[in-house]
């Protein structure tokens, strides 16, 4: 066969299936240019200067983005075969030698690397200048000119490396897949029905899927720290994964039998054609709408945190961070009369200096400690290795990090609290630590008052808990007892107390950084400037909203592909089916209101399971907030929201995209 021959039986083809090729290549070419984006700022010489935290959340995009792209591409290629096995066998019916087809699939791929190649790195490009001067907006940071993200040799080439490795990818499975098939195969293979499974083995797999759920959902809901949650939310996911498959596989069969079984309502023209036709769908899609339904709820949950973290950057800052400026000494000024004449020659240099408010000196404890107990009662006892998979009643055990004041300091820098002898007093963000009534504390059981708000820092520690005790000698005995002995302690602190100085600057601050930074040199104190820890606060901030958002988005990618291709699949397996039912002079309108009913239900299945997924999975999520100090439980809750009512939007856009597609094959215009 001459090559003139196979080119234009190629020509020929990317027409007769540009409604799968195009969307192919589309897919292909965005991906490819996000890739060369997160790539680009990797090396980025500015971004590394300015950002350079953001390396590290591009790096983990990039992972993500990588493990992503190549399942969705593999499966849409895994498609593209399917649909065009019934033209290879044609053709290999007619004569075509074997490889001739390879060497058509070549060429194909090979011209789908040229397009993709050439709009994934110019569109990268583009784009990729676009996110740069937008993402230093969003921190704040002096505005760089265009010319600070040069076009990148060095990401170009890898991102076509990586593009020419999925090529050669596909080249090998579709070969596989042609040669160890003659043309009857591939036709029967087309023609193949789905196994029919036993009433039995649904049941078990119902079962089990209940199971899985069940402790999936469980260990969601159950009351958890973030350090805690964080320690069993892949669980839940693998347990819920598990559950979530089994169940698409055997509980709509189950129940579409039962609807079977019931002659009153099943033996009606209505109820007889959409019961039998959408059971069909649903056992031929189990895998598939099981794989939407879980690409959804991770995209409603992703893009939740999302939002949650973006919204409230600013306000959570404020929470921690009171004072303009802050500096530590080691040691404890009470006991330390050097120490106090050396803090009192520091304020009295920097009132020289600069105008000042009052300035805030009080000893402070920090350890590591574990809450053992029920929700109302606790013990204080030394940190250990748990996940929380396996906190029950009163035997739950919690890791927090701990600041502890002795009530004397804290009453002259904040309202003033009483406490009694059997009293403490405790300010944290954690609602589960708020529901304590009472804290044991080497062997003396204390009731426990709640404090608002602080007027000193309260550095943002996941599971933090701000403890005031009455007297300065029980503060130093908790310190000594549960100071870090080893490298084995999950939480990290000082081994000994420490005395904080904290103050306002009247005015001026951004020109007197400089002046009081030496003069903490010269008073052996290094302080941390407020405005300073702004910055990198919204660069660390901005960079988990960089990595939900390229994550997010690449899972609305995916889902509206899988949902593309599913529709055209389902377009051409059913168009023979109304073509039948026409000859057999059902009503046309009947055909389609149930055709057009069994899609809906298809479609609908996937997005009420990760609606009922996503409610499961609010606690879990909104505690693993807590590592970034979002314990706002209403903006959470609205972001939460919010989303889901925007991804149904979308949702139900794409449906309408896709549905499209689906209604135009089955009457025989493609």
């Amino acid at each position: 066969m001459t090559f003139k021959i196979l080119w234009k039986m190629i020509k020929q083809n990317f027409v007769n299936q540009r409604h799968i090729i195009v969307p192919f290549i589309s897919v292909i070419s965005i991906l490819f240019g996000i890739e060369y984006i997160l790539l680009s700022l990797t090396t980025n010489i500015y971004f590394n200067e300015h950002h350079p935290e953001l390396k590290i959340s591009a790096i983990i995009g990039i992972v993500f983005m990588t493990m992503l792209l190549f399942i969705f591409l593999i499966y849409a290629n895994h498609f593209v075969m399917n649909h065009r096995k019934k033209e290879f066998a044609l053709n290999m019916a007619l004569g075509m030698e074997k490889k001739h087809l390879r060497l058509i699939i070549l060429i194909e791929l090979f011209i789908q690397f040229i397009i993709s190649a050439i709009l994934s790195i110019v569109g990268g490009y583009l784009f990729g200048e676009l996110f740069f001067m937008l993402f230093n907006k969003l921190v704040n940071t002096h505005q760089p000119q265009l010319s600070d993200y040069p076009f990148d040799v060095l990401s170009m080439k890898i991102t076509l490396t990586m593009l020419l490795s999925l090529m050669i990818i596909l080249f090998v499975i579709n070969n596989f897949k042609i040669s160890f098939k003659n043309s009857l195969q591939l036709l029967l293979k087309n023609k193949s029905k789905t196994h029919e499974k036993s009433r039995v083995r649904l049941i078990i797999f119902l079962i089990l899927g209940l199971i899985f759920i069940g402790i999936g959902y469980y260990l969601a809901i159950k009351p958890n720290t973030a350090i805690g949650s964080l320690g069993i939310i892949f669980f839940a996911i693998l347990s819920t994964l598990i559950g979530t498959y089994l169940l698409f596989v055997s509980l709509g069969s189950i129940v579409l039998e039962m609807l079977q079984k019931l002659d009153h309502y099943y033996y009606k023209p209505n109820h007889f054609f959409f019961i039998a036709g959408l059971k069909s769908r649903v056992k031929s899609s189990a895998i598939g709408l099981a794989t939407i339904s879980f690409m959804c709820t991770f995209l409603i949950v992703t893009l939740s945190m999302t939002v949650s973290t973006y919204r409230n950057m600013d306000h959570r800052f404020e929470f921690a961070f009171k004072n303009d400026y802050a500096g530590y000494y080691i040691g404890d000024f009470h006991k330390d009369s050097k120490l106090q004449r050396k803090i009192e020659n520091l304020k009295k240099d920097i009132r020289q200096e600069v105008p000042t408010g009052q300035f805030k000196i009080y000893a402070r404890g920090m350890v590591g400690a574990e809450l053992q107990g029920g929700l109302k009662h606790k013990k204080l006892k030394r940190q250990t290795v748990s996940s929380g998979l396996f906190n029950f009643g009163n035997k739950q055990k919690f890791n927090s990090f701990i600041s502890i004041y002795n009530k004397s300091d804290y009453n002259k820098n904040n309202k003033k609290i009483k406490l009694d002898d059997d009293e403490i007093a405790i300010s944290t963000s954690v609602s589960l630590f708020k529901k304590m009534k009472t804290l044991n504390i080497f062997g003396k059981t204390y009731r426990v008052k709640y404090i608002e708000s602080t007027n000193i820092d309260n550095l943002l520690y996941a599971d933090g808990i701000t403890l005031i005790v009455n007297q300065q000698q029980l503060m130093d005995r908790i310190v000594n007892e549960y100071r870090n002995h080893n490298d084995e302690n999950l939480i990290i602190t000082p081994n000994q107390v420490q005395t904080a100085v904290e103050f306002n600057v009247l005015k001026e601050k951004d020109k007197l950084n400089h002046r009081i930074k030496k003069i903490g040199v010269q008073h052996d104190i290094e302080f941390q400037v407020k405005k300073q820890n702004l910055l990198m606060w919204k660069q660390v901030n901005s960079s988990l909203v960089f990595v939900g958002s390229v994550v997010s988005l690449v899972l609305l990618i995916g889902i509206f592909l899988m949902m593309y291709y599913k529709q055209v699949s389902e377009g051409h397996e059913d168009r023979d089916a109304y073509i039948t039912m026409k000859q057999l002079g059902l009503d046309e309108i009947l055909i389609k209101k149930t055709i057009n009913k069994q899609v809906i239900w298809v479609f609908l299945i996937p997005v009420i399971v990760a609606i009922i997924h996503t409610l499961a999975a609010f606690r879990i999520i909104y505690s693993v907030l807590g590592i970034v100090g979002q314990y706002d439980l209403g903006l959470y809750a609205t972001s939460y929201v919010g989303v889901i009512v925007v991804f149904i939007i979308f949702y139900s856009i794409m449906y309408w995209i896709t549905s499209r597609i689906y209604y135009t094959m089955i009457n025989g215009k493609h």
